[in-house]
């Protein structure tokens, strides 16, 4: 019995210092990368999802490399990163070599490769930008359309902008709840 306690206790605060890098919002500064292991390359040179991966409570910043939320329990890949602004943004760009001050006033860190694998709510609400009244104004996009913006390789007309515009995610229990698409000037 005490064993099992011990062994629940140092399982919850592995867990809880692992979870703690994860979180992105948009006043994060860049969290150093070599605190967990990235997995290696996939077959096609790029990096594979580490399955399993979740993201603790909260909004998190970075760009979707796949969704299926066709099937249950729904699931994307995401590449974490963080938008910074501010005396944030013009820190990292010069800890980068990149001009400062920033060009309007934001700026992305994606140095970690490391791919995540989220389950993601049957009830998940999208919000698109509205490029066709661009930028200000969103709408709740289509599940079905929004996942098949994904499988597009070119940057594409409209609304539906896929793999080619970063969102916000916001995360409950370990599900993705909701999806922000991030205006880009």
């Amino acid at each position: 019995m005490l064993i099992s306690i011990l062994l629940a206790t140092v399982m919850s605060v592995a867990a809880c210092a692992d979870e703690g890098g994860d979180v992105a919002t948009p006043s994060s500064t860049p969290l150093p990368t070599t605190g967990s292991p990235s997995p290696g390359p996939s077959p096609t040179g790029s990096p594979s999802p580490a399955p399993g991966t979740d993201l603790g409570d909260g909004r998190h910043f970075g760009y979707i490399e796949s969704v299926d939320i066709r099937t249950l329990p729904g699931t994307m890949v995401l590449d974490l990163a963080y938008f910074l602004t501010g005396d944030e943004a013009n820190e990292a760009a010069e800890e980068h070599g990149d001009e400062t001050p920033v060009p309007n006033d934001y700026y992305i860190v994606n140095d970690n490769p490391r791919l995540r694998t989220l389950v993601v709510s049957r009830d998940v609400r999208i919000l698109l930008i509205d490029w066709m009244n661009c930028c200000d104004r969103f709408f709740p996009a289509d599940p079905g359309r929004f996942q098949d913006s994904f499988a597009l390789d070119e940057y594409p007309p409209g609304n539906y902008k896929g793999k080619f515009s970063p969102y916000w995610l916001t995360v409950r229990d370990g599900v993705v709840t909701a999806i922000e698409e991030q205006y880009l000037p």
